[in-house]
C-alpha cells in the first residue's frame, strides 16, 4: 500500500496544480492538471491517475518543459522530495493491480533471461569440447595416413563421451543440449571429414558396447 490514503492524494494533487498555475501560463496543461486523479505516493512517487480517455493528457505533466515545476509544486505540499508518475487508471485498487501484472512480467522476464543464459553456459561447454577436438587434430602427425585418423577418431569419441558424462547429457535432455552435442559432433566430422551423422552412429555404438569409460 502507498503512504498516504488515495483521499489525502487527491486533496494534496488539488493543491499542487494550483501551484503550478500560479507558476505557468498554460490552458492546455492547466486542462491535464484537472484531469489527473491523485492517487499514492510510493517509494518517492506521486502517483496520478488518468482515465482512459484522458491518458493522452498525461503526456503534458510529462514534458520537460512542465515536470519540474509539477514536481517541485508536489514537492513543496508534501515537504519532501517527489517524482510524478502517472498511471493509466484513477482507483489505489487499479494502481495495485498494475503492479501485480509488471512484477508478474518482470519475473517472466529474468526467467528467460536467466533460462538464456543457462542455455549459453551449456553451448560455451560443447563449443570447448569441439575446440578440444579441433586442437588436437591439428597436433595430429601424420594425419594423411587412415590409420592416424581412425585413431584420433577413437581419441575423439572418449573426448566426446566424458563430455556426455560431464554434461548429463541423455534423449531427455534440454534442446540447448542437443543443439550443443550436434553442433559439436558437425565440428568434429570438419576436422575429419566424416559426416557428423556417422560420427553420432558410432558413438552411441561405442557406449551401448561399453567400450567408452
Amino acid at each position: 500500500m502507498g503512504e498516504i490514503t488515495q483521499q489525502e492524494a487527491i486533496n494534496v494533487w488539488k493543491i499542487a496544480q494550483e501551484k503550478v498555475k500560479d507558476r505557468v501560463i498554460a490552458p492546455t496543461l492547466y486542462v491535464a492538471l484537472e484531469a489527473g486523479v491523485g492517487i499514492t505516493v510510493e517509494d518517492g512517487q506521486f502517483i496520478l491517475g488518468f482515465s482512459n480517455a484522458d491518458a493522452p493528457m498525461a503526456g503534458h505533466l510529462r514534458s520537460a518543459q512542465h515536470l519540474a515545476i509539477i514536481e517541485q509544486s508536489i514537492s513543496d505540499v508534501l515537504k519532501q522530495k517527489i517524482r510524478l508518475k502517472t498511471i493509466e487508471g484513477t482507483t489505489l485498487a487499479e494502481y495495485e493491480a498494475q503492479k501485480k501484472l509488471a512484477q508478474a512480467r518482470d519475473i517472466t522476464a529474468q526467467s528467460v533471461s536467466e533460462q538464456r543464459a543457462r542455455d549459453r553456459a551449456v553451448e560455451v561447454g560443447w563449443e570447448e569440447v569441439a575446440e578440444k577436438i579441433t586442437r588436437g587434430y591439428a597436433k595430429l602427425q601424420q594425419r594423411q595416413f587412415a590409420q592416424n585418423r581412425a585413431k584420433f577418431i577413437r581419441w575423439g569419441m572418449q573426448v566426446v563421451h566424458e563430455a556426455v558424462i560431464k554434461f548429463e547429457y541423455s534423449d531427455q535432455s534440454p534442446d540447448a543440449h542437443k543443439r550443443g552435442f550436434a553442433r559439436m559432433l558437425e565440428k568434429f566430422g570438419t576436422s575429419v571429414n566424416m559426416p557428423s551423422t556417422w560420427l553420432a552412429y558410432e558413438y552411441f555404438k561405442l557406449r551401448e558396447d561399453g567400450k567408452l569409460k
